[in-house]
């Protein structure tokens, strides 16, 4: 599965990697009441029992070469059976493996960056301090699952890993903007021509917008998640930047408004 569109002079294709199926809503986002997550997911028409998201990685052409921000899962299946066909929609839109220039990692969760070593031409990209945290053994009673993945499936390929820093302009229209609190070394990307990938800084449409002071589970600092989404989704919204969410509903593609007592993303098309 593939959406092609452009950003800015770059043309630029939404893959995906497939489903996923995650914990309950109300103990994935801690605060809200129960009954308002599920009001807010009835009125979205998506399920209650379950949170269910997509992987939708991007795929840019730019004057340095062709990236991939985000690998998914690789073959591996912690989230259900429907993972693993980024390869499958890359053959899809015509685009090889082999033809990947760059690799560019939002975070080193599982579903992120396991996919990465098909793409053995690749440079890959990630913040100093994500890189710098997985490999200084984080506490493995919250980390255990994606801390054996990294070391099956990043440190093997660690000579290719290039480090950035916030602001750095590291490939032609694209610069990292730090986002800490999902992991240390959390990224989101600013394109040319107003775009943002927002990786998991505000990650569920529409939980993350409605409820965007709500602790999210899987934030490695909770506390600093909440402030980076406030931070973030106010710059969306402020900036009008148009954003390309990866577990948005496919292809993630919309921007964020302002709402009564938080946000809103608004799917394009």
């Amino acid at each position: 599965m593939f959406h092609r569109f452009r950003i800015g002079d770059m043309s630029a294709t939404v893959v995906s990697d497939g489903p996923l199926t995650l914990g309950p809503p109300h103990k994935v986002f801690r605060g809200p009441a129960p009954e308002a997550i599920a009001r807010a997911l009835t009125a979205t028409g998506q399920a209650t029992d379950a949170l269910h998201v997509a992987q939708n990685c991007l795929v840019l052409d730019t004057p340095a070469g062709r990236a991939l921000f985000d690998t998914g899962l690789g073959d591996e299946k912690p989230y259900g059976p429907d993972s693993g066909k980024l390869l499958a929609s890359l053959a899809e839109a015509g685009i090889a493996p082999e033809s990947i220039d760059a690799v560019v990692l939002t975070h080193a969760h599982s579903d992120h960056c396991w996919g990465t070593p098909a793409f053995r031409n690749a440079r890959i990209y990630m913040a100093e301090a994500e890189l710098a945290y997985w490999t200084a053994d984080p506490p493995l009673e919250t980390h255990r699952p994606s801390l054996e993945g990294f070391r099956r499936h990043i440190l093997p390929v660690r000579d290719r890993i290039l480090t950035v820093r916030d602001g750095e302009a590291f490939l032609p229209g694209v610069q990292a903007w730090a986002t800490p609190g999902h992991t240390p070394g959390h990224l989101a990307f600013l394109f040319e021509g107003g775009w943002c990938l927002t990786g998991d800084a505000a990650w569920h449409d529409p939980l993350s917008y409605a409820f965007p002071e709500a602790q999210a589970a899987y934030d490695t600092d909770r506390s600093q998640g909440v402030e980076t989404r406030l931070r973030v989704l106010d710059r969306l919204a402020t900036d009008r930047l148009r954003v390309i969410g990866y577990h948005h509903p496919w292809p993630g593609l919309g921007w964020v408004e302002r709402g009564a007592g938080g946000y809103r993303f608004v799917a394009e098309g």
